[in-house]
């Protein structure tokens, strides 16, 4: 690519206007989408729907190419490229065979707004780094789950075995505990066949995982969020010191 396209190509794709026109075709897009769900609506307007679908895959897919083109092996540098070309690539297979099935897929492509709004990719970076703090949390929230689903099958599967019959029954019934899904029913039938401080037992358990877990979880997002946050000021901070290094 000769230096002049090359340069006038990279002020076009890196420009906010053009960035503002990809998020305006992704939300075009997925209201699209949604619409063609509405089944009268598809099948009276078909060829439309078939037509505006090819037009804004003519675009992805093209500005995919463009970006490739542009960057080369830099392009794959990073996890959000390689993001965009997955989505990009699945939405062109239903086009290349008989996969009408895959159709449904192409709603991945207003994902690629997670790489583009800035806003939307920092706090996907932020939930990324808190991957590792919330796996710890979430093997807490396993250890009890387990703990607390088997002291009620012992306890209450005789008499309730619909709801703490076994351990596979003991747990979905626990996990709809924890969200409070028909919470007072649940209890309320345990509370009456062994008395009221059942009810102690189960409240505890809500509290413990309903709240404190749920807590500390948040709490790890926020603490990546803000490690982000600190990040981008030091990189800033970085390329100021920079500048002002930087010989006249």
């Amino acid at each position: 690519m000769l230096p002049k396209i090359k340069t006038k190509l990279q002020h076009v794709i890196e420009h906010k206007a053009f960035e503002r026109l990809v998020i305006t075709i992704i939300i075009a897009n997925s209201i699209v989408l949604g619409l063609e769900t509405y089944q009268p609506l598809y099948e009276t307007h078909a060829a439309l729907f078939t037509l505006i679908d090819t037009l804004f895959l003519t675009f992805f897919v093209s500005e995919l190419v463009l970006r490739i083109a542009l960057y080369r092996r830099a392009f794959f540098m990073s996890g959000w490229n390689w993001f965009d070309f997955i989505i990009v690539l699945v939405s062109v297979i239903p086009f290349i065979g008989n996969l009408s099935a895959l159709r449904a897929l192409r709603i991945l492509r207003a994902l690629r707004l997670l790489s583009i709004v800035p806003e939307f990719r920092d706090i996907t970076e932020s939930l990324v780094r808190a991957a590792k703090g919330a796996s710890a949390v979430f093997g807490i929230l396993g250890i009890l789950l387990y703990v607390f689903a088997v002291m009620s099958s012992k306890l209450f599967g005789a008499a309730h075995p619909t709801l703490f019959g076994n351990l596979q029954i003991s747990l979905f019934t626990h996990v709809q505990l924890m969200v409070f899904d028909g919470w007072g029913g649940t209890v309320g039938m345990v509370v009456a066949s062994h008395g009221f401080l059942t009810f102690w037992y189960f409240l505890a358990f809500s509290i413990v995982l309903g709240f404190v877990l749920i807590s500390m979880l948040v709490g790890v997002i926020v603490e990546a969020k803000q490690s982000v946050t600190n990040e981008e000021l030091l990189e800033e901070i970085k390329a100021l010191q920079n500048m002002l290094n930087a010989p006249k």
